[in-house]
């Protein structure tokens, strides 16, 4: 489902509980849309179970009460908006076109002050996404290209600081929610083609003209701080749904980053569109551009784990 934007670019899409609408790009990774036979995904499952992936995720999580309720209320919400939006729409393109025109970052960056969508309309959003019968919105706070949409301290490269709009879009949204009754998740890629410390590279971004150097531990250190400051500033969160971790393989310290926010927001979801096995410490199961059950083992692991 679309609507009317104000500014080019804008796709909101629905019911992000079951598929998306929103097409990928060709020349995203054929990796992360790769199929699994049933033998290899049996094999998966069956090590899902026994907790071989307990290092990477958070070992022994055990839902509160809050969190329990949490997930009752997504199974009869049903219904969503998906919105992506930021200064790739001054291309008039989507969230991938850094990485499809092979943008480097001075070039990606001189979008930024052009990005100034004075008819920016929070209230006008939400009621629209209310009027159809959505129950709750995700908004992309920050995509691949590592923009946020937020006044982030841990990094200038976000909108109040980069662009003449100078305004924080995710305030205004999670404050109109909260107004109209509709719950608010956050979108938040893991994958970023901007930080130099996002290294070494995956699949995607290559083309940028950052240094073949960095600290992924470093770049943790920010992906966490960027998330504490949405989890501590800007009200009770639905729940955050992360991307990227697809692009490439490693230790993510995932068990860290989904404590933090199981501890300063017990009942926020915690969703993750790796395209894996889900992960102790994810509270709902997630299908990208395909119905559930359309790969067996991962609906089976999302069954065995009581996921939403």
């Amino acid at each position: 489902m679309r609507s009317e934007a104000p500014s080019p670019g804008t796709t909101i899409v629905g019911p992000a509980a079951a598929a998306t609408v929103r097409r990928r790009p060709r020349s995203a990774p054929a990796g992360k849309w790769r199929g699994t036979g049933p033998r290899i995904a049996r094999l998966a499952l069956a090590l899902t179970l026994a907790g071989a992936g307990s290092a990477r995720a958070q070992a022994g999580y055990t839902p509160t009460a809050e969190n329990l309720a949490a997930r009752e209320w997504f199974r009869d919400a049903k219904f969503g908006m998906f919105v992506h939006w930021g200064v790739y729409s001054v291309l008039q393109d989507d969230a991938w076109v850094m990485n499809v025109r092979r943008l480097t970052l001075r070039d990606y960056e001189g979008l930024a002050p052009q990005f100034d969508p004075t008819r920016f309309d929070a209230a006008a959003w939400v009621s629209l996404a209310k009027a159809a019968g959505a129950r709750y919105i995700t908004f992309a706070t920050k995509h691949h290209d590592g923009f946020a949409m937020w006044d982030s301290r841990a990094s200038d490269w976000n909108i109040f600081a980069r662009t003449p709009f100078h305004r924080d879009v995710v305030r205004e949204l999670a404050d109109e929610c909260r107004r109209q009754g509709v719950r608010f998740f956050v979108y938040y890629s893991q994958l970023d083609w901007h930080h130099p410390d996002f290294f070494p590279r995956g699949g995607t971004g290559r083309w940028t003209g950052r240094p073949d150097s960095g600290d992924f531990g470093r770049y943790l250190d920010f992906l966490d701080a960027q998330v504490r400051e949405l989890l501590t500033g800007y009200g009770p969160l639905a729940g955050v749904w992360f991307d990227g971790q697809w692009d490439k393989g490693g230790d993510w310290r995932l068990a860290r980053t989904y404590r933090m926010i199981h501890v300063l927001q017990p009942a926020a979801l915690i969703r993750s569109n790796h395209n894996g096995w889900f992960n102790p410490g994810e509270d709902l199961a997630l299908f990208e551009r395909m119905l559930p059950g359309t790969q067996n083992a991962r609906l089976d692991s999302a069954r065995a784990l009581g996921l939403p």
